[in-house]
């Protein structure tokens, strides 16, 4: 009896070292992971930056028919400008405020302007 005891004692403590070499491995793979596979938040200056043309380049866009705005545009600005807060309120709040009124005539627009491309 006494060695069923043995047994069955040290059968518990394999099964619990086992544990708590794949509690312990887990932490060390998440705390070793590679960070560049984190997300992270971008603004829109951080990641483009304007291209500035010759006068030559230009009036060959214009020629083409292409426009260029004229200077920043409030509307991307309003949509870029949200709450801080994570609350279902101001989460609807900034939706009832955002105006998408015009995209479907932008993106057409867009697309007439790559299809002469």
């Amino acid at each position: 009896m006494n060695t069923s005891t043995s047994f069955s004692a040290s059968k518990n403590t394999l099964i619990i070292a086992v544990i708590i070499l794949v509690v312990a491995g887990g932490v060390l793979f998440f705390l070793n992971r590679d960070p560049s596979y984190q997300k992270e938040s971008l603004t829109i200056e951080q990641d483009l930056t304007p291209i500035d043309l010759t006068q030559d380049e230009k009036q060959a866009l214009q020629a083409e028919g292409l426009a260029f705005p004229s200077g920043g545009d409030a509307a991307a600005k309003n949509l870029q400008t949200v709450r801080t807060s994570d609350e279902l309120d101001a989460i609807e709040a900034d939706l009832n405020e955002t105006d998408l009124s015009g995209l479907d005539a932008e993106s057409e627009a867009i697309e007439s302007d790559l299809s002469g491309l």
